[in-house]
């Protein structure tokens, strides 16, 4: 939002080709929603909630718990490897060979875009069940550290196969979706140091987090874009082009937000930014529909990029689109009830349950990605969040059992 905001318009033009939206008035919008969002997840931290005492010596994971996390761990990665072998198999059969995979071992200018189209196209229903992989990925994590199973070949298994996709498939938030809940389960179990020298640099880790994302994004933009296109086009060096393209993701996330927010006439039932992945069932798709006549059969967010943006930058933000689903307050609403749900995960993980560890951690990466989209409401984010749910239930289940 800062960076949309300072910007100027003809700096807009010059690095991104694109007009400015985004302004004063979308600043303040954006501001209000994510104070509500703020505060909703503040509530379930504020609360104080009354705790009986016991006797009993308190466990944190109970035998049963540590069956249900077993079982879901091993369930959901053979849920994953069937997902990543039908999408290998897939590709070899549509032509991918040991042609394919040297040019694009190689870096050949083109090779991994044309191949994400032609060979690496999902199969839907089955490539789905590769989003449960990080799921897997903290269940086996979690048992690891608690029984001393060791997981190797799964492990070693899932982050193979999501270092492939990342690479192979340019798919950047493939490889977030296995980084970010290992690090937040890695920060959660840390063990507390004794020396105050050693919390406090643990504790300052964080800031150090634009600077690993600009060196991840640069790794990646290099085989992406740089590579391709902009080694011959750019007017800056290469570094400077990843500064300025990672900036551009960000400011033109907020600008296309204004952007939908002044053109986007659309009147839908279901909402269409921030629970797109309801569109991806046959049912809903069969029977509601959208007028798109103006944009002659193309997608019609594509329609309002290419004609007032730029198509290249195509991700709507993460936070004022809700504004379009829902009205002025209904937005306000549901970014309270959102906060208050990541509050109550949040909640849950600082007081040690297991169940709340497991679904923040993969939950997680929607609040990083606030500013870009609504990831919670993606087709991707669909299973993870329901799997993250049936094990919650299921270790809640266990634990209240036991008691």
């Amino acid at each position: 939002m800062a960076i949309a905001c300072l910007i100027p318009a003809d700096d807009f033009r010059l690095w991104w080709r694109t007009p400015k939206y985004f302004g004063t008035a979308e600043a303040l919008l954006t501001a209000l929603l994510l104070g509500v969002f703020v505060t909703g997840t503040l509530v379930p931290n504020l609360i104080k909630r009354r705790r009986h005492d016991s006797r009993k010596p308190h466990e944190i994971v109970t035998v049963g718990q540590q069956k249900v996390l077993l079982w879901a761990g091993r369930v959901f990665l053979i849920l994953a490897l069937i997902g990543y072998v039908t999408w290998a198999v897939a590709a070899v059969s549509r032509g991918y060979g040991a042609q394919q995979l040297y040019d694009a071992l190689a870096l050949q200018r083109g090779v991994l875009q044309s191949a994400r189209g032609e060979y690496l196209t999902t199969v839907p229903g089955i490539t789905t069940l590769t989003q449960v992989g990080p799921l897997a990925l903290i269940c086996l994590l979690l048992d690891r550290r608690i029984s001393g199973r060791r997981h190797t070949l799964g492990l070693v298994a899932l982050a193979s196969f999501g270092l492939a996709r990342g690479f192979f498939n340019t798919e950047r938030i493939a490889l977030m979706e296995l980084a970010v809940p290992v690090i937040v389960l890695a920060a959660t179990a840390f063990p507390k140091g004794r020396r105050r020298q050693h919390s406090i640099l643990w504790a300052m880790l964080p800031l150090l987090g634009p600077l690993v994302l600009a060196t991840v994004f640069g790794a990646l933009e290099y085989t992406r874009s740089w590579n391709d296109f902009y080694a011959r086009h750019s007017d800056t060096g290469f570094i400077g082009f990843v500064l300025r393209r990672l900036g551009g993701y960000y400011a033109t996330s907020s600008n296309n937000s204004a952007i939908l927010l002044a053109h986007d006439s659309t009147n839908s039932p279901i909402p269409i930014y921030t629970g797109p992945f309801l569109w991806n069932f046959p049912v809903v798709r069969s029977f509601v529909h959208i007028d798109n006549s103006a944009t002659n059969g193309t997608d019609y967010r594509s329609y309002l990029y290419a004609r007032y943006g730029n198509l290249e930058f195509n991700t709507p933000g993460g936070i004022l689109p809700s504004i379009i689903d829902y009205g002025l307050f209904g937005a306000v609403v549901w970014w309270g009830a959102v906060g208050l749900l990541i509050g109550i995960c949040y909640h849950s993980m600082r007081s040690g349950e297991l169940r709340g560890i497991v679904l923040y951690a993969v939950i997680y990466v929607g609040i990083l990605e606030m500013g870009m989209l609504f990831y919670w409401g993606l087709g991707r984010a669909f299973p993870l969040i329901v799997g993250g749910l049936i094990t919650w239930m299921l270790l809640h289940r266990a634990r209240a059992r036991e008691d």
